[in-house]
């Protein structure tokens, strides 16, 4: 299992008086092990139980997802600037 660094948008939505050019998804970041990973969806886990099985789960849809960067051996995935 892959421990990776999801960089992600977050879907944002006003009902006030905000004008077009104030509102923007936010640029966020989710670590977990990846457990699937297709066209639709993209889903992490944080926690695994003796038993093996995954829990605790972020399912993202792909079109959020601007990055996937594993973590062990990358210097680069642990920084979010």
């Amino acid at each position: 299992m892959r421990l990776v660094v999801v960089e992600w948008l977050d879907i944002c939505a006003t009902s006030g008086w905000e004008k077009a050019d104030e509102v923007e998804p936010q640029r966020l970041w989710t670590v977990g092990y990846l457990v699937q990973q297709d066209k639709k969806v993209v889903k992490v886990a944080t926690t695994k139980d003796e038993k093996g099985e995954w829990y605790a789960f972020h399912a993202f849809p792909s079109g959020c997802v601007v990055s996937i960067k594993d973590v062990v051996d990358n210097p680069e995935a642990t920084s979010v600037e």
